[in-house]
């Protein structure tokens, strides 16, 4: 619980300081602007490690490796571990400050509509 604070306000220092650099001032419309892009980038990354490590994209690359594949490499490839296998990387680390992040920027849209 303590890391994903940590994460979430990491998440949100970068957001400002990009809103700072961009527009350079800090305002409502250029925190929502920044946080969309870094949520988004974050939610982005989260969802295709975990579909990799889910292996649903196991057949689509054993797949492509076959028709690519030279004549002579058809035993390579049968060695080649599957993307899954091969990922070690966890998806919580970019969801827990994705949504957050996500939520607040919809939360500050609101608050900037009305």
């Amino acid at each position: 619980m303590k890391r994903n604070i940590i994460v979430f306000l990491l998440s949100q220092l970068v957001i400002v300081i990009s809103a700072f650099s961009v527009y350079g001032e800090i305002s409502l419309l250029g925190y929502i602007n920044a946080s969309f892009f870094i949520s988004g980038f974050l939610l982005f990354i989260g969802s295709v490690v975990f579909i990799i490590r889910t292996g649903s994209f196991d057949f689509f690359m054993t797949s492509t490796r076959k028709v690519f594949a030279l004549k002579g490499q058809r035993e390579v490839l049968d060695s080649m571990r599957a993307p899954s296998e091969a990922m070690s990387a966890s998806p919580a680390w970019f969801f827990a400050a994705g949504i957050p992040t996500f939520i607040l920027m919809i939360v500050a849209l609101g608050v900037y509509y009305l």
